[in-house]
């Protein structure tokens, strides 16, 4: 029988096998985690006609002569390439990429898939469409993963919950704002003016009598005085150049001009007053004529029109103020319209006045000739600041405005405020009146708060209000106190101060007493809960800091949290399954372990997307994602089959082809044998 008819029927025969993996192939084409298979072929054994022959000197060697029988299946390999992903949305949805298999178990057999599309039974574990139970390591209560912890099933206790824990650390992300100043209150009394006495600038005097207004002069304004033919005229000018020079500042400027050029005819002074005195000493009667070309001074000097003065007599013009200073007597003193308050020696000067509504009680000063205004200041001070409820300590200011007004001022940051002050004199109403104090400034402290929602033991919530103030007297201070509602109370650790760095960073913090904030939760749970605060770094900008922005008060972060169940999970790319409970707790729940194999073209096909070992895949290598087995996991995705249909087209067209070439071996023995049987005939 021809060896040909034999050798056809192992193509015809091989070829249909290649077609069955290119068909199972094709029909897994959309199945998940398929791998494709392929076909090898080898020759099969081959008959040997003769023998070779080495060559000798006479004669060469002679090559073997061999006819084959056929050919037989090499391999069915399974094609561990890389499927791509489709993206499903369902957490519990998983795909390898790289590397490995999940594991799964059904009873006491283990078996291995790249399929992930797993789901959570009734009783919480993690299974495959076939119930077939994923496998991994369960963390314990405090979410950690032993290294010593066994691999098992994975189950995830949906409805599970977590204890309470009561807030142990409070940690802050602010600024406090640097260019905040605090600001106590201020009460200011009318303004005052004095009795001039020709020393002071001429502008910004007040003239009482027929101008009663305060003048308002400009370089280069003039004053002319004439005396019968003798007509002089005077500049006023920011420094007088002295001499003769006919120019002014003061009045005794132009007191000292006038005498210089009118000697013989009138003598200039100032009087008790403070108005200008033109005494005629010419032995005979005169007539002065005074003009300006500022029309209030020109007023105030009123001799316009010309005034005659008889020998002896005098001219006087408006009585001229300036704003009081401290030095001025007090009984120069005037109102602010130019009027005598009306003081002398020996008068009494009641002081009182009330600090957060409560009197200070009674005090005089008793004014004497020599008595100034810085002196009744200074009486004021001590009396706010030396009587209950002050009780010597130094909480008010009392100055001389540049308006000539007594300002009493709380010292910013102060804990108590002025509320009001009473000065007066009995007997004495323009002094009483030009004494009237109103306030002017409300007391304002730089103040920032924040509040946290904190945790007991039990679980219970405490809001907790933590308040930054601006240290009125120390650069780079505030103060911070905290506070709880009520039921709680506070015992220890609930105030205390932070110092800046002069760029902004954190100095130190500081507890007035202790070292934490601890408070009595009033509700039955654990007491003291006890929270340490965290400012941030000593010198750094990572928790509270002071620069020139607007405040951001924020206590930014607490670690405590009550009771809560599981809600839902997801899984991270090493297999790490997380569990977030309705407290907001996240705890690590348990992780996917994957196998790996040294031949994992040795695993046996057991159905289902499964494969089981065998003794040429080894032993499986059981670890997770990353670390041991170099794959990824893609949690909401799924492998697709790596199929490649283009492929397997064309070696659908190659087999069938080789099929049709086997076969035409067949019939073309056959018809090799027809003709041979023929030959009888």
């Amino acid at each position: 029988m021809m060896q040909s008819l034999y050798a056809g029927v192992s193509g015809l025969k091989n070829h249909l096998i290649r077609m069955d993996v290119i068909g199972n192939n094709i029909a897994n084409v959309n199945t998940i985690g398929f791998k494709a298979g392929r076909v090898t072929f080898k020759e099969a054994m081959a008959a040997l006609l003769r023998g070779a022959t080495r060559p000798s000197s006479e004669k060469g060697g002679v090559n073997p002569m061999q006819t084959g029988l056929g050919m037989a299946i090499g391999s069915i390999d399974n094609l561990f390439t890389q499927g791509s992903l489709e993206t499903t949305g369902i957490i519990t949805d998983l795909a390898l990429q790289g590397d490995g298999f999940f594991v799964l178990r059904d009873g006491e057999k283990m078996f291995y898939t790249r399929a992930g599309a797993f789901r959570v039974d009734s009783l919480g574990r993690m299974v495959n469409p076939d119930g077939l139970i994923v496998q991994g390591k369960m963390a314990d209560a405090l979410g950690v993963i032993g290294s010593g912890t066994a691999v098992g099933d994975i189950t995830l206790p949906f409805g599970q919950k977590t204890a309470a824990k009561a807030t142990s650390e409070i940690g802050f992300t602010c600024n406090l704002d640097s260019r905040e100043s605090p600001l106590g209150s201020i009460f200011d009394s009318k303004s005052l003016l004095a009795i001039e006495d020709g020393t002071d600038d001429i502008n910004g005097l007040y003239a009482k009598g027929n101008a009663d207004s305060t003048l308002s002069l400009t370089p280069g304004d003039t004053v002319t005085v004439q005396i019968g033919a003798t007509s002089e005229t005077y500049t006023y000018v920011d420094i007088d150049s002295g001499g003769t020079s006919d120019d002014f500042h003061t009045i005794n400027d132009l007191i000292a001009e006038l005498n210089n050029d009118f000697s013989g005819t009138i003598t200039a002074s100032i009087d008790s007053d403070g108005a200008l005195n033109f005494t005629n000493g010419s032995g005979g009667d005169i007539t002065i004529t005074i003009t300006s070309s500022n029309a209030t001074l020109q007023s105030s000097l009123g001799a316009e029109g010309g005034v005659g003065i008889a020998n002896g007599e005098s001219h006087l013009t408006d009585q001229f103020s300036h704003t009081a200073i401290g030095g001025d007597l007090l009984v120069s003193l005037r109102d602010s319209d130019g009027n005598s308050i009306g003081l002398v020696a020996t008068d009494v000067i009641n002081i009182s006045g009330s600090i957060g509504g409560t009197g200070i009680g009674a005090s005089s000063f008793t004014a004497t000739a020599t008595s100034t205004l810085t002196d009744l200041a200074t009486a004021m001070e001590s009396a706010f600041n030396n009587s209950p409820p002050a009780g010597g300590n130094t909480i008010a200011e009392v100055t001389i405005d540049s308006d000539g007004s007594i300002k009493v001022g709380t010292l910013a940051g102060a804990p108590s405020q002025i509320t009001s002050v009473t000065v007066n004199s009995s007997g004495k109403p323009v002094f009483n009146t030009a004494m009237t104090f109103m306030q002017t400034q409300q007391p304002t402290s730089v103040s920032y708060s924040t509040s946290i929602t904190a945790y007991d033991s039990q679980g219970g919530t405490h809001v907790i209000t933590f308040t930054f103030t601006k240290d009125a007297t120390t650069d780079n201070t505030w103060n911070w106190t905290v506070s709880v509602e009520e039921p709680a109370t506070v015992i220890s650790g609930y105030s205390g101060q932070i110092e800046f760095n002069t760029d902004g960073s954190l100095k130190s913090f500081n507890y007035d007493t202790g070292s934490s904030f601890r408070f009595d939760p009033g509700t039955g749970a654990d007491s003291p809960v006890e929270i340490t605060l965290d400012p941030g770094e000593i010198g750094g900008f990572n928790g509270i800091t002071q620069f020139a922005s607007p405040p951001t008060t924020i206590a930014s972060s607490q670690d405590g949290y009550g009771m809560g169940t599981l809600d839902s999970i997801s899984i991270g790319e090493d297999g790490t399954i997380v569990g977030s409970f309705t407290n907001g707790v996240l705890r690590t729940l348990a992780q996917i372990s994957l196998a790996s194999f040294n031949n994992p073209e040795g695993l046996f096909k057991a159905g289902d997307n499964l494969y089981q070992e065998t003794t040429n895949s080894g032993l499986p290598l059981i670890g997770t994602a990353g670390p041991t087995v170099h794959a990824t996991i893609s949690s909401g995705a799924l492998e697709m089959s790596n199929v490649d249909l283009a492929q397997e087209f064309v070696n659908m067209i190659v087999a069938q082809r080789g099929f049709q070439a086997n076969a035409r071996i067949i019939t073309t023995s056959d018809d090799m044998l027809r003709e041979l049987v023929n030959l009888k005939r």
